[in-house]
């Protein structure tokens, strides 16, 4: 399913020409200077292949072994923002392992992602207990379980769902 929404994804080599929903940043490498819109395998320059991923590798590292807090969720019908980040977080560990925190509940993963910032999750493993009224913890668990691919702006971490149905938005825990 991966590979044929890959595929869909790539099309012709056209243009995405859809709206980005308020306060969410345009999709990796949109408008920018070494985006050619050409995939890696179809770009006839090595060198600038070669430059696509570097930096891809440099997006992954930097996401590494960091502590993340979720602040927004942006969907196409929906926008918000979230009052406690400290409370829904997640680490990407250099070992393939993701440790989760949703409100009251503690989770663990596995996770995989390849040089194009495409993202694999296994199951993660979620405590259960019951938090306050008002908490987003399955919400948070289930989205970040859904995110397909990954990208960063200005700092941020931005974990993408599948068939553009939302993005859920990072930043450094301090």
């Amino acid at each position: 399913m991966l590979a044929l929404a890959g595929l869909m994804l790539s099309g012709c080599g056209e243009k995405r020409t859809a709206a980005t929903p308020q306060g969410s940043p345009p999709p990796p490498g949109a408008g920018a200077p070494s985006d050619s819109g050409l995939s890696a395998a179809s770009s006839p320059d090595s060198a600038q292949s070669a430059a696509a991923a570097a930096e891809d590798s440099t997006a992954s590292t930097d996401m590494m072994d960091v502590t993340w807090e979720w602040v927004r969720f942006t969907t196409p019908v929906e926008q918000m923002d979230i009052d406690a980040p400290e409370r829904y977080t997640v680490r990407f560990g250099r070992d393939g392992h993701l440790a989760m925190r949703a409100d009251c509940n503690r989770g663990t993963g596995a996770y995989s992602m390849s040089p194009d910032r495409q993202l694999t999750l296994k199951p993660i493993a979620l405590t259960r207990a019951m938090c306050e009224k008002g908490s987003l913890s399955d919400r948070f668990a289930k989205e970040v379980g859904r995110a397909t691919s990954f990208f960063m702006t200005d700092g941020d971490l931005f974990l993408s769902l599948p068939v553009d149905s939302g993005t859920l938005r990072f930043r450094r825990q301090p």
